[in-house]
């Protein structure tokens, strides 16, 4: 670690704690490359020292000048390879299911590795997960980002490494009672009947109903896959479970699969800007999201996309500079010289995001 001045901080250099104001309001989230944006909205806030990443804080290159690092270029990043082969063994392992031959606990095991250990280890996955592009279908890219973001919030939350493989494991056999379901109810690319959605509906149980007599996978990753889509107001499938009846594995990966299949395109539907997704789980955080659970969610994805482009419903063009723990799907941006609070603008919203 290494605390500059900020007249000291340089552009490419990374936070190494959060930035917050007099009211604990965040700022900048660690982990953030700076911006020269992001040094002069520091300027203007007051701040006169932050804390930078250092050699003895990442495994990352180390510019010479005062301790302080730049990310390196990364093509493609360890997480993305990693998440690669999670899709890859994953895709194998579905296949076995699909086929009626139950694969042994060893080759989920193996599957789920690579990303598990990335969960762990790798404090900057979060910075990096939204740079990964799908490498298969629909069906296994999603399990993956499920089991990644369920393993993140897992962390997040508090829970520990064996609780948190759990919710990684639980998220990526959320959906494995798909393979039992007729394909051209899976893969139809439009609106399901009344008939078809009760079909779909029984992938829960048939799950659970798969991966029940497996040794190793635990009570918690069992009820995970089965009430994935249960909901804290009792809305949820396949019990109608409520609040407290519902296991806290479940509530995880139900935030992470409402996320991810909002913001990944579908044969019938595109994907949604993450801002929206965020707007989404913090009205639903009220209701039938665990709300505890969305909103460390939210606290922890928001601010990783400060420095974003963005076009808001006026058309205008802009950068997202802050985000706000009490309502981070209406960030601060910056369009020219004016800096537009979306909390205070309730007319305006993000209709898009610039790659």
């Amino acid at each position: 670690m290494a605390k500059l001045k900020v007249s000291e901080v340089e552009p490419g250099m990374i936070l190494l704690d959060d930035v917050l104001d007099e009211n604990d309001i965040l700022l900048i989230g660690a982990g953030t490359v700076l911006s020269d944006n992001h040094i002069d909205f520091l300027n203007r806030k007051l701040v006169f020292e932050v804390n930078i990443s250092s050699t003895e804080d990442s495994d990352e290159v180390p510019v010479q000048k005062k301790n302080a690092y730049r990310i390196p270029k990364e093509e493609p990043s360890d997480v993305e390879e990693k998440y690669k082969a999670t899709v890859i063994k994953f895709k194998s392992v579905y296949t076995e299911f699909k086929l009626g031959r139950v694969p042994i606990y060893q080759e989920i095991d193996d599957a789920l590795e690579p990303l598990y250990e990335a969960i762990l280890n790798d404090d900057l996955i979060t910075r990096k997960i939204w740079q990964i592009h799908a490498y298969d279908d629909y069906t296994f890219d999603h399990s993956v980002r499920v089991s990644m973001i369920s393993g993140l919030l897992a962390k997040w939350c508090g829970l520990g490494d064996e609780k948190i493989k759990e919710a990684a494991l639980a998220g990526l056999l959320h959906d494995i009672g798909k393979c039992n379901i007729p394909d051209q109810i899976l893969n139809k690319p439009d609106s399901l009947t009344v008939e078809e959605f009760k079909v779909m509906k029984t992938h829960a149980i048939l799950g659970y109903i798969l991966i029940k007599d497996i040794p190793n996978i635990s009570y918690d990753v069992l009820q995970g896959v089965m009430q994935h889509h249960e909901r804290v107001d009792g809305s949820g499938y396949p019990n109608g479970l409520k609040g407290n009846e519902i296991n806290y594995l479940a509530k995880i990966v139900a935030v992470a699969d409402v996320y991810c299949a909002m913001t990944q395109d579908r044969v019938y539907k595109k994907a949604m800007h993450t801002f929206e997704a965020m707007s989404y789980i913090l009205e639903k955080c009220h209701s039938s999201l665990d709300f505890s659970m969305s909103k460390t969610f939210l606290a922890n994805v928001s601010h990783f996309y400060i420095g974003h482009k963005v076009i808001l419903n006026n058309d205008q063009h802009g950068e997202i500079i802050m985000t706000y723990k009490d309502d981070p799907a209406r960030p601060l941006v910056r369009v020219g010289e004016e800096y537009i609070d979306l909390r205070r603008h309730i007319e305006l919203e993000i209709v898009s995001m610039i790659e």
